[in-house]
């Protein structure tokens, strides 16, 4: 196995622009073997696997598998040593947990090699850094925004929300036996309303620890915390579809598709839906803002994927070579053109004319609203632990208990919090 220190180096030189071409050139042989899970953009990456070989000479062997599949292969890859992958879609709140059992090649200065690392939108790449170190290159990213029934709203005289208070009253007024006020996730699950949720919690100005990432006494318990818990409750129980406490993302997408809820807030890829005039029949009436705030601000969800490079692979410089191809502004640039959905987590993608003119026909301002959320989202939007997924399943089901009135707020955060102290160890 190649030492972690000269990989670093090797990764870092054939991922700046000078150091490309000469490797490229007695390339011919190579193969790198990339594993990704099946999304709109990894999909789209592998159409252009046939790009990456024209332009460096080296064969991309990119498979793409559903998530479930993805985390058992990985799992027993990782466990042999991972000969068999190079480049690994890496989630972002994965990192922690990956480099803690030393599945992953440090990219540090790889990344800082990169000619154009700047284009890059600082929360995408933040969520790959544990302590002073690098670990992979955002691949593509979703946010959080606001979608809304501009007909409803005017037909009851309110504006649109600014604030999650707002979002409240504005629900209030709009809601009937036909439309819901408003529609969000509340399936349990670190991915499901922990993803949703937080946007929230951290509007209100709480917390999931006392200090992170310093000190992991969990704080969930806090008054900001309950009093966006109530907000949360109170705009799915009072003014929520019903069955609502069960909803996940395919069931948000299709009230808002078929009319059946007048707002919701949730990630960029999921809101796209209902503004898509091919499956939406409320399209032209429904408009995307950025989410509420609260007394604390906006925090837009995050949720970042990259790519990383495997510690067993035997094909460091392939591995760097089409990861700085893959995360490049010209590849993001064909995927933001060739998909359903501008994934990109370069700023630069947003102001390119061709792919300003598709995406003004979702909406004038998409883009601009788009990368206006990535940069005001946290990196630590979830909190970047190796426990994350333990954690944010835990307080899932307790913020569902509240929801579906098994437990009432206070109950909920309470036992989070206990819930959470026991993984932490504090």
């Amino acid at each position: 196995m190649i030492a972690i220190n000269r990989r670093s180096l090797l990764l870092a030189a054939l991922m700046s622009g000078a150091a490309a071409m000469p490797f490229a050139a007695s390339a011919q042989e190579q193969e790198v073997n990339v594993l990704l899970f099946s999304m709109p953009s990894t999909l789209g990456l592998q159409k252009l696997a046939g790009d990456f070989e024209a332009e460096t000479g080296i064969k991309a062997n990119i498979e793409v598998v559903g998530q479930d599949v993805f985390e058992s292969r990985i799992t027993l890859s990782f466990a042999g040593g991972a000969a068999d992958v190079d480049v690994v879609h890496t989630p972002g709140i994965q990192v922690q947990r990956w480099v803690e059992a030393g599945w992953l090649a440090p990219l540090t200065e790889a990344v800082a090699a990169l000619p154009d690392r700047d284009d890059i939108i600082p929360s995408t790449l933040e969520s790959f850094r544990v302590g002073d170190t690098d670990w992979g290159v955002p691949f593509f990213a979703e946010t959080g925004l606001l979608a809304y029934r501009k007909d409803l709203l005017e037909a009851a005289g309110v504006e649109p929300p600014k604030t999650w208070e707002e979002m409240l009253a504005v629900a209030k007024a709009v809601d009937s036996p036909d439309t819901a006020g408003a529609v969000m996730r509340a399936a349990p699950g670190q991915g499901f309303n922990m993803f949703v949720f937080p946007m929230i919690m951290r509007a209100y100005g709480g917390e999931f620890f006392a200090d992170y990432p310093e000190d992991l006494t969990p704080a969930l318990d806090s008054a900001e915390n309950l009093e966006a818990l109530k907000v949360y409750t109170s705009l799915l129980n009072d003014y929520g579809p019903d069955g609502v406490g069960s909803f996940n993302f395919p069931e948000v997408v299709a009230a808002m598709q078929s009319g059946g809820a007048a707002m919701t807030v949730d990630g960029t890829s999921i809101v796209s839906q209902t503004v898509d005039p091919t499956k939406s029949q409320v399209a032209d009436n429904i408009v995307l803002a950025l989410p509420p705030e609260g007394p604390q601000g906006r925090s837009p969800a995050l949720a970042v994927h990259g790519l990383g490079v495997t510690a067993g692979t035997a094909n460091a410089d392939a591995a760097a070579q089409f990861i700085a191809w893959a995360t490049s502004k010209e590849t993001q640039t064909k995927l933001a053109l060739n998909e359903a959905y501008p994934d990109f987590t370069r700023a630069s993608v947003g102001q390119d004319p061709a792919v300003q003119e598709k995406y003004a026909a979702i909406q004038e301002d998409f883009l601009d609203l788009r990368v206006a959320a990535l940069q005001a989202a946290r990196s630590d939007y979830r909190p970047l632990l190796p426990t994350w997924p333990e954690i944010g399943a835990v307080i899932g089901e307790n913020v569902n208990a509240a929801l579906n009135g098994l437990i009432s707020p206070e109950e909920a955060l309470a036992t989070a919090n206990e819930e959470v102290g026991y993984i932490t160890g504090q």
